[in-house]
């Protein structure tokens, strides 16, 4: 379960007055892409917060509150809140980059955490002009390996909402598994598909090696097949790639996804250390 900082308000010098009309302002119009049910999620989170209740934030109250899981909903094995969380960190970083960038203040919902901060716009961290985020488990990275950066990529078709679903709990397992085996892990968040130029640049200035590991679940006749490919981002060479195929599951057993995400990982350390 993620945790968030102690003190999510940044400077305490936002008037909690400022903060809620900016919110409504930003939730009302249509410059921020985010569905219904997500802007009902940085609602909850923002109120929470602004009423001194950030401690309840936590994955279990908002798949209850927000998307309406029953009292036996277990974050570890349904992961609605991690999924939306990180489509509302895409969607923020595009809205701050386009039509927000003269806001005066940013939300900021850091990889890790659902608790917001609102930070001044003079302060915003530069990371927030692409959608790709550090993911949190890389911090844990073995220092011997920390500059191979991998970028991964989802890209299951997002009109197979199944698919999709099961995408989204495989791509999150697999940066688990890669921070596990020494990455320096990014994610370029689905349905966001443009190349984040200028942050893959950066990366490419200032570590040794940098690959692309694009992963995708597909429908096939009696299950789902499980693939990726894995390419040097300096050179454009394609250094792996595979598929697995498994019978339909409903819902995906997360053991089994974990256990395919690990030999993922497994196979890209080997083939670039």
């Amino acid at each position: 379960m993620e945790a968030g900082p102690s003190s999510p308000i940044a400077a305490a010098t936002l008037a909690r007055a400022d903060v809620e009309e900016a919110m409504r302002s930003l939730l009302a119009g249509s410059a921020l892409r985010l569905s219904e049910r997500n802007r009902r999620f940085l609602a909850f989170v923002v109120n929470e917060t602004l009423s001194g209740r950030a401690e309840r934030i936590k994955a279990y109250a908002i798949g209850v509150d927000v998307f309406g899981r029953g009292p036996c909903f277990d974050p570890s094995t349904d992961p609605i809140v991690r999924i939306e969380a990180t489509r509302i960190r895409t969607a923020l970083a595009v809205y701050y980059e386009g039509p927000g960038a003269a806001d005066p203040f940013r939300i900021v919902l850091r990889p890790g955490s659902y608790i917001p901060e609102f930070v001044s716009a003079k302060a915003a961290p530069t990371s927030v002009r692409e959608p790709m985020v550090e993911a949190p488990d890389a911090v844990h990275a073995r220092s011997g390996q920390a500059r191979i950066s991998l970028v991964v990529i989802h890209r299951t078709d997002q009109r197979d909402r199944c698919a999709m679903a099961t995408g989204e709990m495989f791509v999150q397992a697999v940066v688990r598994a890669a921070a596990g085996h020494g990455f320096r892990v990014f994610v370029i968040p689905h349905p966001e598909r443009r190349a984040p130029a200028q942050a893959i640049q950066d990366l490419l200035r200032h570590s040794e090696s940098v690959y692309a590991l694009d992963v995708s679940v597909h429908g096939i006749a009696e299950g789902r097949r499980y693939a990726w490919s894995l390419s040097d981002l300096r050179s454009g060479e394609i250094r792996g790639s595979d598929f697995v195929d498994q019978v339909d599951e409903d819902p995906p057993v997360a053991a089994r996804i974990n256990t395919r995400a690990e030999a993922v990982a497994r196979r890209v350390a080997n083939v670039v250390h």
